[in-house]
């Protein structure tokens, strides 16, 4: 499985991209940055986006990457979601005012679908992407990629979530890596219990005793304006990305 991070910062500053993770190329996880980053070519190569929720920092560039796919007559691309964020798309981006309605767009062909993911999941190809609702805001969801009996979590936007640490336990050694975010530093716990962030203290009590040794852990949305003072206060063995590393898992 190929993991190219586009965008993993939880604000927009130069030099730091919002949340966009593109997977094998032609499957993407939120869309916070991947029209600034991708070149043309590589956007047609998307067929799925995958939206955790409808904050804007994760679809900012959604309608961009439609715009390209529809001017280079792709056809048979989806957006997924949970239903709630599926509806906010619909009511809120692509609505006639912000952005063209899907109906408009779809106009010649079906070029483009906004669908729930199903609860039993989607498959690629050889690749399942499996959704879990997380704590965050109403509609949110975690993904978790599985390709050849390997798995990585993408945690999305998401609080001190005992549902979450319980899928990553549940996953064991078949937990090749979690991608979790660390919003705040551990002086600001206070906002971010109330805006359903996690700092690293927090990330260290959900994980503690619970993570297997064969899974990678590592860290992001982190604010660009505490990255030093968060990444200093990570856990020992918990890595951290600031956009533009690719893995191979």
């Amino acid at each position: 499985m190929r993991i190219e991070i586009l965008g993993c910062s939880g604000a927009v500053m130069k030099g730091f991209n919002t949340t966009s993770i593109l997977v094998n190329r032609g499957l993407l996880i939120d869309a916070g940055s991947a029209s600034s980053v991708l070149n043309e070519d590589s956007i047609v190569d998307i067929r799925n986006i995958f939206i955790t929720h409808s904050h804007i920092d994760h679809i900012k560039e959604l309608p961009f990457i439609v715009d390209t796919l529809f001017c280079r007559k792709i056809k048979g691309v989806t957006i997924w979601g949970s239903d709630k964020t599926i509806d906010a798309l619909n009511r809120h981006i692509f609505n006639g005012i912000i952005w063209p309605e899907i109906d408009e767009l779809n106009v010649e062909s079906c070029f483009l679908e906004l669908m729930p993911i199903p609860k039993e999941g989607f498959v690629d190809g050889n690749i399942k992407i499996q959704a879990y609702p997380t704590d965050h805001i109403e509609g949110s969801v975690c993904y978790v990629v599985t390709e050849n009996n390997k798995s990585v979590l993408f945690s999305g936007d998401v609080g001190y979530d005992q549902d979450l640490f319980d899928l990553v336990q549940s996953l064991g050694d078949k937990l090749a890596a979690l991608f979790v975010e660390v919003s705040f530093p551990d002086n600001m716990a206070g906002l971010a219990r109330v805006s359903h962030h996690l700092t690293p203290e927090l990330l260290a009590k959900g994980l503690d005793g619970i993570v297997s040794s064969l899974t990678k852990v590592i860290a992001y949305h982190i604010k660009p304006k505490y990255l030093d003072t968060v990444v200093a206060q990570l856990s020992q063995g918990i890595d951290h990305i600031k956009g533009g590393e690719v893995f191979e898992f």
